[in-house]
C-alpha cells in the first residue's frame, strides 16, 4: 500500500468528516479550528470493476476486498492539522502541517464551497467568503514552504553552478526529494517556465516561487473536494469553480456520508458509499426519516453520491493514472501458490513495466525474472512491455 493521500484545507473545512467518511473512523471533530492537532490516519478504498465477473470465478482477495464484483482496494490518508495564511512562516499549526505532507503523493483540498469561514476558518455569513480565495493560498502557502526549502543554501549552489559547471537541477532535486519531488518533475516545470539552466544566476525570486508552483503542480497535484454543497450558498460558488478546474472539483458531503453511514450500521438503511445506492430496510424516527428525505433531495437526486469516494478515486485512477493489475502465481487456477484465487490487487503507476512489478512484489523476482506471462493470452511478455489496466500477469524467474 504505497499510496499516500494528504487531506488539507483551512480549519473547520472539514477535513476530519472526510476522513471519517473515507476511512470510518471517529477522529474527533468540532466547530472550531485546530481541532487536529496530531495528524490523523486512517486508510481508505478505491474502487474498481473486479475481473472475478468478466472470468466468471469466485476471487479470494488478501490485500484487498471484492464487494458485488467490486474491488475496493487500500490506500493509506492522512488528515493534517488546518493550514491558515503565514503557515510557511510557522503560523497556526503551519511547520507541522508542511511536515505532515512531505510524503503525500497527492492532496485532497478540502473546502469549505459554501463561503461560511474566514481564512483563519471562522465561522462567517454563509456566502460572504469567496472559496476561490483559500484555493489559491493553499496553493501559495505549499510553494513558499518549498521555496524556503530552495532558498537554503541556493547562493552557494548558484556560484557552484555557475563557477565548477554543476547542474542546478541535481542540486533542486537532492533538496526536494525528501518531499517526494522527482528530477524528472523539477525538469519538466523549467522547460514549461522557458528557464535557462544554464543561466540560473539570472533567475529572480519571482521565478523561483514560479517554478516551486509549477513543481509542486506536477509533484503534489491538488484535487478540490468541494465540502458543504448541500447548503444553499454553495451552487453559484461550485458552479463557478467547475467552469476553471473542471475534474479537478468534485462536489461533496462528508457529512452526509457520515450519517448514512450511522444509519447503516444501525441497520435502518441500506447505503453503498462507492455507488450512493439508498434503501430504507429498517425503522426510521420522523426526524430522521426528515433528514433522509434531504438527503436525498439535496445530494443524492442532484448529485447521485455524497462525492467523498468519487473524491478518492479521481485523485488515484484520472490524476495520479495509477492502474490495477493482478499478479497470480498459477495462470491456469488464476491463483497464487496457497490457491487462493485473485488475491492481489497491486496499484501501479501508468508505465509500469512487467519486470519493474516483479520488483514491487518481490526483490527476489526481479533479480531473476525470466519473462513476464499473460495470463488472458497466454502470450509471453518481455521484462520492458508495459502493463495495462487489469492485466492479470504471472511471473516466471530462475529459482
Amino acid at each position: 500500500m504505497g499510496v499516500l493521500i494528504g487531506i488539507v484545507g483551512k480549519p473547520s473545512s472539514g477535513k476530519t468528516t472526510f476522513l471519517n467518511a473515507l476511512c470510518n473512523t471517529t477522529a474527533k471533530t468540532a466547530d472550531y479550528p485546530f481541532t487536529t492537532i496530531q495528524p490523523n490516519q486512517g486508510v481508505g478504498f478505491v474502487t474498481t470493476p473486479c475481473v472475478c465477473q468478466e472470468l466468471d470465478v469466485t476471487c479470494e482477495p488478501r490485500n484487498s476486498e471484492c464487494v458485488d464484483n467490486v474491488r475496493k482496494i487500500p490506500v493509506k490518508i492522512i488528515d493534517v492539522a488546518g493550514l491558515v495564511p503565514g503557515a510557511y512562516e510557522g503560523k497556526g499549526m503551519g511547520n507541522q502541517f508542511l511536515s505532515d505532507l512531505a510524503q503525500a503523493d497527492i492532496l485532497i483540498h478540502v473546502l469549505d464551497i459554501s463561503g461560511s469561514l474566514n481564512e483563519e476558518g471562522e465561522q462567517v455569513k454563509a456566502g460572504s467568503h469567496d472559496p476561490e480565495h483559500d484555493i489559491a493560498f493553499l496553493e501559495n502557502e505549499i510553494a513558499q514552504w518549498m521555496n524556503g526549502i530552495l532558498k537554503k543554501d541556493w547562493t552557494k549552489a548558484v556560484r557552484k553552478a555557475m563557477t565548477e559547471r554543476t547542474n542546478i537541477i541535481d542540486f533542486i532535486a537532492n533538496k526536494l526529494t525528501g518531499i517526494k519531488i522527482s528530477k524528472s518533475d523539477i525538469q519538466k516545470s523549467i522547460s514549461k517556465l522557458s528557464l535557462d539552466a544554464s543561466k540560473v544566476d539570472e533567475w529572480s525570486d519571482e521565478q523561483i516561487l514560479e517554478l516551486c508552483k509549477e513543481v509542486r503542480r506536477l509533484g503534489k497535484p491538488i484535487i478540490i473536494a468541494a465540502n458543504k454543497i448541500d447548503r444553499p450558498t454553495s451552487k453559484e460558488y461550485f458552479n463557478k469553480l467547475k467552469e476553471k478546474y473542471g475534474e479537478m472539483i468534485v462536489p461533496t458531503s462528508a457529512l452526509t456520508d457520515n450519517v448514512l453511514r450511522k444509519f447503516t450500521e444501525q441497520k435502518k438503511v441500506e447505503y453503498v458509499s462507492a455507488s450512493g445506492s439508498l434503501s430504507l430496510v429498517g425503522k426510521l424516527s420522523e426526524k430522521e426519516m426528515e433528514i433522509l428525505n434531504k438527503i436525498r433531495t439535496e445530494i443524492l437526486e442532484k448529485f447521485k453520491t455524497t462525492g467523498v469516494f468519487e473524491t478518492l478515486n479521481q485523485a488515484v485512477f484520472k490524476i495520479l493514472e495509477l492502474i490495477p493489475v493482478y499478479p497470480v502465481a498459477d495462470a491456469s487456477k488464476l491463483s497464487d501458490q496457497d490457491g487462493k484465487v485473485l488475491p492481489d490487487t497491486y496499484l501501479v503507476n501508468k508505465g509500469t513495466t512487467v519486470k519493474d512489478l516483479a520488483g514491487i512484489i518481490h526483490q527476489d523476482l526481479y533479480k531473476n525474472f525470466i519473462y513476464g506471462l499473460d495470463v488472458r493470452s497466454n502470450r509471453k511478455l518481455s521484462d520492458k512491455h508495459e502493463i495495462k489496466p487489469d492485466d492479470i500477469i504471472r511471473i516466471v524467474a530462475a529459482v
